[in-house]
Formats: structure tokens, C-alpha cells, sequence
């Protein structure tokens, strides 16, 4: 039983790191006043780009960059569309998901025909001593560079957008652009630029898939959780430091279902599968109410 619970809890920690990096993305982009629906879709595509880059240079360096260049270029895209132009954001994000999967999905099919890139996953980082500790050494201090790096990013997110000049006009972008742009605030380069990095974190985690947990692509790879990671900018109520926890919550349900599998428990696999997507909808219904999303959320701004 000891085993089963350290081999969930050590699973939970690396299948939260996806989540924990597009949810952090999501957050300054909404935080600014624009919703991206496409991080399903950019996930995807970085994961498989990350994939190939890592397996045909053999550099897992290059392999991140490449994902975060595509999740930047895809999120230009978006970026263009919603506040330059002032298309509705959530058929934007939509044909964003759309076509980045899709992309990713033809893209694979087609290398798959010749090759099938696989690499070693990232070995887990043993932290002296403390690695050592029961249960809680696994859980905490045998995990890959990518978890570690998406903590203290939202650690440094959290901190930035709460406590620096440009964290606090972020948020006067998304609560009031017409108050931030009377104070001589760019509101719309600040928007670029966060639903930029929005792409770059959607890309790391992608990233952080194929190449710190899985080593491999396969269709349908993100499963949902560039929809989770929406549901936790929510349940975080738009904090860095909360959406820690609300990633991890997620990444226990994603380990419960697949340890559970590997284990031979008499539960059919689909129902077991089913887990991360009732807590996320348990989440909603139980943590919406009280939660105030940015007043200019979804809202274009045009200069009169």
C-alpha cells in the first residue's frame, strides 16, 4: 500500500508540470484581458516539435526552445487576431486549438511513416538526503529540472504580477484599459506581450510532456489538459502561487487513473480515465462562486 501511495504521489508531482506551466501562462494573459482557448492545440504541437528537435539533435536544450518558439509563434497569431484586429477571442483561441492540433497530428503521421521518434524522458534530480525521505522524498525531491523550473516560475510570476510596476499594469489592463491607457499605459503592447508568453508557457509545457515525463508523441497526447489548465486559472482565482496547488490537484486525479490501471484494479479503464475531468468539473461547480474574473475579460480595446 506504501508503494502504490508513493509511486501516485510521485506521479501526481510530474503529471501536474504541463498543467502548472500553461495555467501560469494563462493567467497573465487573462489578467491582461484576453482568453486563450488554444492552448489544447499549442501543447500539442510543441510537444511534438520539442519531440522531433530533441531526438534528431540529441539536445534537450534545443528541444525546449523549439517548443517555446512554436508556442510564441502560434500565440502571435492569436495575439494578431484578438487585439490587433479585435476578433472574438473565443472563436480565436477555438481556430487556434483547431489548427495547431491538427497540425501536429498530420505532422506526426507523416514522420511516423518513416520513423518513430522516441527519446529517454529527463531523469528525475536526486536532492541529497532529502531524497531519502519516505514517501515525501520521491514526491518532492526525485523529479526532473522541467517541475522544478515551473515552481520557481510561478513563484517569480506571483511576484511580479503582485509586487513590480508592470504586475500592476497588467492587472489595470485587464480590470480598466481605458483607466490604464489615461495613466500612459500601452494596453494593447502589454496584451501582445502576455498573450505571448501565454504561448511560450503553453509551449513548455507541451514541452514538458514528450520530454520530462513520456519520451514519445501519440494523438490525443494532451488529453484536456489545456482545458484543465483554464479550469485551474479559475480555481486559482488568477494567482501564480495558488494555481501551484490546483495543477498538483489535477495531477494527483491524472496519477490516481493511471496507477489504478497499472495496478489490475477492477474498475474499467475508461471510468478510471474519467477522474481528472469530474474533478475539474467538481472544481467549477463547487469554487465559481466568489470568483471574479478581470473586469475586461474577452473585451477588445481600441484607442478612441
Amino acid at each position: 500500500m506504501e508503494e502504490l501511495i508513493t509511486a501516485i504521489l510521485s506521479a501526481s508531482v510530474a503529471l501536474s508540470t504541463p498543467i502548472l506551466f500553461s495555467s501560469l501562462g494563462e493567467i497573465y494573459d487573462e489578467r491582461a484581458g484576453v482568453l486563450n482557448m488554444g492552448l489544447e492545440g499549442i501543447m500539442a504541437l510543441s510537444a511534438l516539435v520539442s519531440l522531433w528537435t530533441a531526438y534528431t539533435t540529441g539536445s534537450f536544450l534545443l528541444g525546449v526552445l523549439a517548443a517555446i518558439f512554436v508556442g510564441a509563434l502560434v500565440a502571435v497569431l492569436h495575439s494578431f487576431a484578438t487585439v490587433k484586429v479585435g476578433v472574438n477571442q473565443l472563436i480565436s483561441g477555438l481556430l487556434i486549438f483547431t489548427l495547431a492540433d491538427s497540425i501536429a497530428n498530420f505532422s506526426y503521421r507523416r514522420i511516423a511513416a518513416t520513423v518513430v521518434p522516441t527519446v529517454q524522458p529527463l531523469k528525475p534530480l536526486d536532492i541529497p538526503f532529502l531524497s531519502q525521505i519516505p514517501i515525501i522524498g520521491p514526491f518532492l525531491f526525485q523529479q526532473n529540472i522541467l517541475l522544478y523550473i515551473s515552481i520557481i516560475l510561478a513563484l517569480a510570476m506571483g511576484y511580479i504580477l503582485y509586487n513590480t510596476t508592470w504586475g500592476l499594469s497588467i492587472r489595470s489592463v485587464g480590470e480598466n484599459p481605458m483607466a490604464a491607457d489615461a495613466a500612459g499605459i500601452n494596453v494593447n503592447r502589454i496584451r501582445h506581450i502576455c498573450v505571448i508568453i501565454s504561448g511560450i508557457m503553453a509551449g513548455l509545457g507541451g514541452a514538458s510532456m514528450t520530454l520530462g515525463y513520456l519520451g514519445l508523441y501519440q494523438g490525443g497526447i494532451v488529453a484536456g489538459r489545456g482545458w484543465i489548465a483554464i479550469v485551474v486559472v479559475i480555481f486559482s482565482r488568477w494567482s501564480p502561487y495558488r494555481a501551484i496547488i490546483g495543477s498538483w490537484v489535477f495531477g494527483l486525479g491524472f496519477s490516481i487513473a493511471a496507477n489504478l490501471i497499472g495496478t489490475g484494479v477492477g474498475i474499467p479503464y475508461y471510468l478510471l480515465l474519467m477522474i481528472p475531468y469530474i474533478m475539474a468539473l467538481l472544481l467549477i461547480l463547487f469554487f465559481h462562486r466568489g470568483t471574479r474574473p478581470p473586469s475586461s475579460l474577452t473585451v477588445p480595446y481600441s484607442r478612441k
